[in-house]
């Protein structure tokens, strides 16, 4: 396993831990989460090894919404949904998509063995591609299963075991920590957003770190030979960006808060898993904005 390879392994392990907040394994509460994203990458090279194609910017949308439902003090449902697409101006001809695009259900259950020890499963089966001709090999299902250990209030940790078929890593697995070393400080060694976080107040915050986002998509049955690249039909392919940044949270109140982050794409590439081919993008500005409500 090389370098990128363990990057990427680390980064699908310990995906979702940070929406949990500090957690406490018990009692299992009602809530509603919803969160509205919109970011935006600016303009960059994209390469095929040491041939330029051209430059690529990316706008993406995410919307969210998952409801818990309380069996007991112990065990309760998850459901909900989520929307996500990724819009890329691309360079004329080039073997990249115009869009990435997931549309998926969100099920699972978080189950508290004592105050101190938790788990949580979910699956999110949905579309995962490029949405021009959707069928059986467009659906994915993803899955999750993550341990927390409460040590004490300000130390959490967490191991996920995380299954992705369409992923170029399918079976994943990682550790997670997130310690409040001072009364304003908390610093989270987690990936997908590994961060150190800085509270001015109940209300406000700063953070700054990194971040890995991405996904796996099939594109559509015709793809490849219109870009001239037959091969590429009805692929696979796993979109990752790598970012470095800071950023800024308000809390309206105790449910709503907005976020807005700005930094530097320091890597941003497309693979395609049939086709064994990969293209490199180069750093890039970007910005992303959000509004998320806990009930």
């Amino acid at each position: 396993m090389n370098v990128s390879d363990y990057i990427r392994f680390a980064v699908i392990a310990s995906a979702a831990f940070l929406e949990l907040g500090a957690f406490a394994a018990a009692p299992i509460t009602a809530r509603s989460s919803s969160t509205v994203e919109f970011g935006y990458v600016g303009s960059g090279d994209i390469s095929r090894g040491t041939v330029r194609l051209g430059e690529i910017d990316t706008m993406s949308t995410r919307v969210r919404h998952v409801e818990s439902f309380p069996v007991n003090r112990r065990f309760s449902w998850r459901v909900g949904g989520e929307w996500e697409r990724l819009g890329f101006g691309v360079p004329v001809g080039s073997p990249i998509p115009n869009t990435l695009q997931s549309l998926n259900l969100h099920l699972g259950g978080s189950m508290a063995f004592s105050e101190k020890i938790a788990m949580q499963f979910e699956v999110d089966p949905g579309i995962y591609s490029d949405f021009e001709d959707i069928d059986f090999g467009d659906l994915n299902a993803p899955i999750s299963t993550r341990l927390f250990y409460v040590q004490n209030p300000n130390v959490q940790w967490v191991m996920a075991l995380i299954s992705n078929p369409k992923s170029e890593l399918p079976f994943v697995g990682g550790v997670g920590l997130r310690w409040r070393f001072a009364p304003d400080w908390t610093i989270d060694l987690i990936l997908p957003r590994p961060q150190v976080r800085y509270e001015f107040s109940d209300m406000l915050s700063f953070h700054a770190g990194g971040e890995f986002r991405g996904g796996a998509y099939r594109v559509a049955e015709n793809f490849g030979t219109r870009t001239g690249r037959p091969e590429l039909d009805d692929d696979d392919v796993t979109y990752r960006e790598v970012r470095v940044g800071a950023g800024f949270r308000w809390k309206f109140n105790k449910s709503v808060s907005a976020v807005v982050d700005g930094g530097w794409v320091i890597d941003r590439r497309f693979t395609y898993e049939n086709a064994r081919l990969q293209l490199n993008g180069d750093g890039a500005p970007f910005l992303q904005f959000a509004i998320r409500a806990r009930f």
